[in-house]
């Protein structure tokens, strides 16, 4: 049966940067020899392990790879192509993903801190439900992007917005 190609994207919400992706094609084609992987932002620029060129190899061996090349949460189309010898593409799938571990980490550290026991006057801020709603709105709407759409774009202009407001936490919450 010929190749299938397919793949997925993870994030560990204890290792926010990191992006981990995993092979989950079926089928075979004898002729592949290696992957490459291109982590496309939505203004055009590229994001690589290395930095010196647009893509990471991915070698055959390894079903799955890690990136460590987040620094905020992040939008991205993916594009794996597979290879031959002759470094030829044979195989490309290009998803979307929306990395948001950075925003659900700060999200739960506002729910963490509301709690009356831990500290009381924190909710009592004529604007801390409001800010809270408004980031959970971004949050959800960068998701949707993404989901329904594929929009990286419209996906990132959410994603900059939760940044914002978590660079300027002191001012929202």
């Amino acid at each position: 049966m010929p190749l299938v190609p397919n793949f997925t994207g993870s994030q560990n919400s204890g290792t926010p940067q990191t992006t981990t992706f995993t092979d989950t094609s079926t089928g075979a084609d004898a002729a592949i020899t290696k992957r490459r992987i291109f982590l496309l932002q939505s203004d055009g620029t590229y994001l690589t392990g290395d930095g010196t060129v647009n893509y990471d190899e991915w070698a055959l061996a390894d079903t799955s790879i890690s990136l460590d090349v987040l620094t905020q949460d992040t939008a991205l189309s993916v594009t794996v192509q597979w290879l031959d010898v002759s470094n030829t593409v044979l195989y490309t799938k290009t998803i979307a993903f929306g990395f948001d571990a950075f925003g659900q980490n700060f999200f739960y550290g506002l729910s963490d801190g509301q709690v009356p026991i831990t500290n009381p006057s924190i909710t009592l801020s004529t604007n801390y439900y409001q800010n809270k709603v408004q980031f959970f709105c971004y949050l959800t709407s960068a998701s949707q992007a993404i989901t329904y759409a594929s929009d990286i774009y419209k996906a990132q202009i959410c994603y900059d917005a939760d940044q914002f407001m978590i660079t300027n936490s002191n001012d929202f919450f």
